[in-house]
C-alpha cells in the first residue's frame, strides 16, 4: 500500500515529532546518545517519575530514540503498521490506541519497579512500544474476529517474533516496554471493540483490502 500522509494524519504526526526529536537530540548529542544523554532528552527510568515525579517522562520517553537506525526501524515499522491500524481503526480510535498503549509502555515497567523494586537502573526510550501496542490491537481484532482479521495478523505474526526475539537476545532493548505497549494495545482495542458494531469492523478489512 502506497504511504499517503494525507490519508495518515496520526501516523504521520508521529513520525514527524519523532524526527524533529532525533533532530534536536542529534544536534545536542550527535547521531548516538547514551543512557545518561537518553535521560537528560527525556528518557525513561522508573526512579526518576516514582521518586521525582517527573512524569513527562511517561510521554517523552516514546519520543526519544539513541541512534539513526533506532530510528529508522522504527519510524518504517510505524509507517507500515500504522497505516494499516489507522485505516482499520478510525482516526479517533486510532488515537486511543496510540496513547494507551505509549503510557503503558512506561506505567507497567514503574508498576513493575513498585512491586518489585526492580528496574531502577533501566533507562528507555523509542516509539517501538508503541509498534507493539499496535501488534496488540490487531492481534485483539484477530482474536474477536477471527474469519476477519485472523489471516492479516498472521502476515505480522513472523515480525512480532522476531522482534520479541530481538528484545530478548540485544540487552540495550527493553523486552518490558515492548511487551508492556502490546499490552496495553490489546487491552485498548478490546474495550472499543465493546462499543463498536461488528459490521464495521468488517467494512474497515473490506475498505483495507479493496
Amino acid at each position: 500500500m502506497n504511504y499517503d500522509y494525507r490519508r495518515f494524519p496520526v501516523t504521520s504526526l508521529l513520525v514527524v515529532l519523532c524526527v524533529v526529536v532525533y533532530g534536536y537530540t542529534t544536534i545536542r548529542y550527535g547521531f548516538e546518545m547514551n543512557a545518561y544523554q537518553g535521560i537528560e532528552a527525556g528518557g525513561f527510568n522508573p526512579i526518576l517519575v516514582i521518586d521525582l515525579h517527573q512524569y513527562y517522562r511517561l510521554i517523552t520517553a516514546n519520543l526519544i530514540h539513541f541512534g539513526i537506525m533506532h530510528i529508522f526501524c522504527n519510524c518504517y515499522s510505524l509507517i507500515n503498521l500504522g497505516s494499516v491500524m489507522e485505516q482499520l481503526l478510525g482516526m479517533k480510535r486510532y488515537l486511543i490506541v496510540i496513547i494507551i498503549s505509549a503510557l503503558a509502555t512506561t506505567m507497567l515497567p514503574c508498576l513493575y519497579y513498585i512491586v518489585t523494586g526492580n528496574g531502577g537502573n533501566s533507562v528507555m526510550g523509542g516509539i517501538s512500544g508503541v509498534i507493539f501496542g499496535l501488534m496488540g490491537a490487531l492481534l485483539a481484532l484477530a482474536w474477536k474476529f477471527k474469519n476477519i482479521y485472523a489471516y492479516l495478523f498472521k502476515q505480522i505474526a513472523p515480525s512480532v517474533i522476531l522482534m520479541i526475539l530481538i528484545s530478548l537476545l540485544v540487552p540495550s532493548i527493553s523486552l518490558a516496554g515492548h511487551i508492556s505497549g502490546m499490552i496495553g494495545g490489546f487491552i485498548a482495542t478490546i474495550g472499543i471493540i465493546k462499543f463498536i458494531p461488528k459490521a464495521i469492523w468488517k467494512n474497515s478489512y473490506h475498505n483495507l483490502v479493496n
